[in-house]
């Protein structure tokens, strides 16, 4: 490590990420670690590019380990309600104001299907550090603002996939997931 603060480099982040087997990884090792992280502003801002209709995912750096990405909101993009299908999460604000709402199953479901009940909504700012969700965490993330939103994710392992889920269906639908291509920016 650096020697000189607990911040780490994307390159120490890097190597840290790759100490263990992915797998083994826990959500306090992973919040540790992205706490201490510092991407520069100018790096983040080099990957804030705006979707046309929806929230745009823009890659960073992918290793075997996570891949670090910088979403961009405008006002009234949101995910859909979804898990990572086994993946860690951490999620910062770079600029504006993130809804986070995380859901469970309705009641007498079981774990893994539908429907799912709102458990509770949470608001993060710039400079309030990671949030996230576990292994197996069902959440939606929203701009219910009316400024641009701009998030850092890790994802540990890479997220290809999401299951989907609904308030209303006991059907979870798996989708696939890819990085923002040029011909979906503004």
């Amino acid at each position: 490590m650096n020697g000189t603060s607990d911040h780490l480099t994307l390159e120490e982040f890097i190597f840290e990420m790759g100490r263990q087997p992915v797998a083994q990884l826990s959500h306090d090792r992973l919040m540790d670690l992205t706490g201490r992280l510092q991407p520069s502003a100018d790096l983040i801002e080099s990957r804030t590019c705006f979707g046309r209709d929806k929230y745009s995912r823009n890659l960073i750096c992918r290793t075997p380990s996570f891949e670090l990405l910088v979403l961009c909101w405008k006002p009234g993009h949101e995910s859909t309600i979804h898990d990572h299908v086994g993946s860690l999460n951490a999620i910062s604000v770079h600029r504006g104001a993130l809804t986070s709402r995380i859901f469970v199953p309705a009641a007498g479901v079981p774990a893994g299907s539908g429907p799912v009940a709102l458990d509770h909504t949470d608001a993060f700012l710039p400079g309030q550090g990671w949030t996230g969700v576990d292994r197996n965490g069902i959440h939606q993330l929203a701009n219910t603002g009316e400024e641009d939103l701009v998030t850092v994710h890790v994802y540990a392992p890479a997220l290809m996939t999401l299951n989907v889920y609904s308030p209303e269906s006991s059907k979870v639908e798996l989708q696939p997931l890819r990085y923002t291509l040029a011909e979906d920016l503004e």
